[in-house]
């Protein structure tokens, strides 16, 4: 898939089959796992699905690391960033939040309007409560096609789930 691994192995599906995974670096993303295209979706734009994770030894929460997200759109040249929506929800050993953002950016040349859906998850290391990984699942895709491509977003969420790990297996996301 990439050269990037997930530090835990996660299983999910895609929403349906016009939704294909592509290597991230083949489009230049360089800090996600996982990327999958959605074809056939109204205008110009292809909305992407993304998974990246990493161990957090700090303590940042979970809304300043949503934070760090929508900053590095700004870092990545998207204009008129703004939070949208932020919500938390989750567990105290896997609490997550979900937020919308919108931006404008420069895509292939076209300035587009674009909106992302983000769940940002923590996962508590049951050995070492200091460690934790978090997990941030995006969807991006344009102002047009937010009302089509949400529910797809979350049906593909309602999918995830994090895998036993082997005693020596190296942690890659799991396509069902």
């Amino acid at each position: 898939m990439s050269s990037s691994t997930l530090p835990l192995p996660v299983r999910f599906a895609l929403p349906d089959e016009a939704w294909t995974p592509v290597d991230p670096e083949s489009l230049g993303v360089r800090n996600a796992a996982f990327l999958a295209l959605r074809g056939g979706a109204a205008g110009e734009y292809h909305p992407t699905i993304t998974v990246s994770g990493g161990w957090r030894g700090d303590a940042a929460s979970l809304e300043q690391i949503a934070d760090e997200s929508v900053e590095k759109l700004r870092a990545e040249g998207a204009e008129e960033v703004e939070l949208l929506q932020r919500r938390s929800l989750g567990t105290e050993h896997a609490p997550a939040l979900t937020q919308a953002v919108g931006a404008v950016a420069t895509v292939e040349g076209r300035r587009q309007d674009l909106r992302q859906a983000q769940v940002v998850q923590g996962l508590v290391d049951v050995e070492d409560p200091a460690r934790r990984v978090v997990m941030i699942y995006t969807l991006t895709c344009t102002f047009a096609q937010w009302e089509q491509m949400v529910p797809e977003f979350q049906t593909f969420m309602a999918t995830v789930e994090v895998v036993p790990q082997q005693p020596g297996s190296q942690a890659e996301p799991q396509p069902k």
